[in-house]
């Protein structure tokens, strides 16, 4: 409940803190608050808001809202969001690792990563039509769960595009419950 890791083929470990995350704050961050603050109370994630977004990224205070279409977006100019690793995390998940198994000794680290996911306000993807605009399927908010659950994902957005009924109920994963009046029931935190 505090952290994973898992053996890699060169004999090292990757660490991971279990539902640690940091946002940086921008304009669809501060717009779209509401949405995530119960999520937030019930305290299972450990998140943290953080000073502005970077210059560059696309919810940085001074990335333009809007664009014509012979216009760079800021998604073509930042394709990837690699923000570095926060350095104090990193010093404690190797503390960790060390309380779980002392007869390792000394941990060291040869490289930190910290990625951007997706988050959906109730930790559950969304894979759905978009009904307003016909042929536009979305699939996302995977929780950084996507390379698991990605080919199922995969194929059911493949039936999706094609106007074919998936072989799975989908219910839980429908795009209008951000907007029907449902109860947003959180999902399991790894």
């Amino acid at each position: 409940d505090r952290m994973a890791f898992r053996p890699r083929e060169d004999g090292g470990y990757t660490l991971a803190p279990a539902a640690f995350s940091e946002l940086p704050l921008g304009p669809d961050a501060i717009r779209h608050m509401g949405w995530y603050l119960r999520l937030a109370a019930m305290g299972d994630f450990e998140t943290y808001l953080r000073r502005p977004a970077p210059r560059g990224y696309p919810d940085a205070f001074s990335t333009p809202r809007f664009w014509s279409a012979d216009e760079e977006s800021p998604f073509e100019r930042m394709r990837v969001l690699n923000p570095p690793a926060e350095k104090g995390k990193v010093a404690e998940l190797k503390r960790r690792f060390q309380t779980l198994w002392p007869a390792v000794g000394q941990v060291d680290h040869v490289k930190a990563w910290a990625g951007m996911i997706d988050v959906m306000p109730d930790v559950v993807p969304v894979v759905d039509r978009v009904k307003a605009h016909p042929g536009l399927v979305v699939v996302t908010g995977m929780s950084g769960h996507g390379f698991g659950a990605g080919p199922a994902f995969g194929k059911i957005a493949l039936d999706l595009a094609l106007d074919r009924q998936p072989e799975h109920d989908l219910t839980r994963f429908r795009l209008s419950r951000f907007s029907d009046g449902s109860e947003l029931v959180p999902g399991p935190n790894i």
